[in-house]
């Protein structure tokens, strides 16, 4: 006897993954351009923030059980000539490696497609020119690129798998059979200078921000007079990141100062980053100031030398540099 009862779709699972105000900041035509741009092709300005379109982010699947399920992305845009949707792009952030990376985007992507050709199918359905039931669609029906982005906050390298093979336990004698999958894995905090500096947005802002964090010299931001275009995004972001006491207070406070001023971190990185270098990121100053040091003695330079580098490096006094020295020097 066939199953009539309806699915359970009481139980949708929650939305894992980034905080809000990673999306909000990517959400912005100007910055997702940009980020698509940069790290698709080559800083050459393919995209055109006025021709994307917002895509939906959640999708619905059945289980075996019957039950419906949701996969969610983090950001998807529709790139759009003359109205029509020629490509579409994804995001996903994450702060740590994932295990199931491949597999999750992999997900996200059929998702696209698979609401592609219903799209299209149902196009032809209106225009009373259905495809044969077999073929589905008419040869020269094309469906939409996807392209997906995992952008990874995290200050260690990757060491999730960038491919569906790396997560398989694969007899030699299947390789030829299985396909692969591979993710476009973008280490933010580890991206040369040269790309960093190809971006236009406040993206530039984060990558800087990231980067400075893995090589403990995030106080050199202090100096940086780019100005802020989505202020409220931004705090948001370096909030969910690092902390800053006094969030809401100071976030109201710097949100008025941008509306008679132009926001740059150089007005407002002590409210931010004070407390937030105190409590965490004093720790990897230490941490590569007692590597510098040891390697300096290594290689049998001066403690003159090593004190010239720290001043550079880590935008210290002669006197706290001559005090970390005097700490680490063996």
């Amino acid at each position: 006897m066939p199953n009539t009862s309806k699915p359970d779709t009481s139980k949708v699972l929650p939305k894992p993954g980034p905080d809000p105000s990673e999306k909000l900041l990517e959400d912005y035509a100007d910055v997702f351009s940009d980020i698509v741009n940069v790290l698709v092709y080559q800083g050459e300005s393919v995209v055109k923030p006025e021709n994307l379109r917002d895509g939906p982010t959640a999708s619905m699947y059945k289980t075996i059980y019957g039950r419906l399920r949701q996969k969610n992305r983090d950001v998807l845009k529709f790139d759009t000539e003359h109205g029509v949707e020629v490509r579409v792009y994804g995001l996903e952030n994450q702060s740590k490696s994932s295990n199931i990376m491949p597999v999750r985007v992999m997900g996200y992507d059929f998702s696209s497609y698979d609401r592609d050709i219903l799209r299209k199918k149902a196009e032809n359905k209106a225009a009373g020119h259905e495809a044969d039931y077999a073929a589905e669609l008419w040869p020269e029906q094309k469906l939409c690129p996807v392209v997906t982005l995992v952008l990874y906050f995290g200050t260690e390298p990757w060491s999730g798998p960038t491919s569906l093979v790396d997560m398989l336990d694969l007899p030699e004698n299947l390789k030829d059979y299985v396909s692969d999958y591979h993710i476009n894995l973008v280490q933010v905090a580890f991206l040369e200078d040269e790309v960093i500096s190809k971006f236009q947005s406040d993206f530039q802002i984060v990558a800087e921000f990231f980067k400075a964090k893995r090589l403990g010299n995030v106080r050199k931001l202090k100096y940086n007079t780019r100005k802020w275009n989505h202020v409220a995004e931004l705090l948001d972001f370096f909030q969910t990141f690092v902390g800053f006491k006094h969030y809401q207070e100071i976030r109201q406070d710097i949100i008025e100062q941008s509306r008679k001023e132009d926001i740059v971190m150089d007005s407002v990185f002590y409210s931010i980053f004070d407390e937030a270098w105190d409590k965490g990121i004093e720790k990897g100053i230490e941490k590569g100031i007692s590597a510098l040091t040891e390697t300096y003695q290594e290689l049998h330079r001066t403690k003159e030398e090593l004190q010239a580098k720290l001043v550079e490096k880590f935008d210290l006094t002669d006197e706290q540099a001559k005090g970390y020295i005097q700490q680490y020097w063996a």
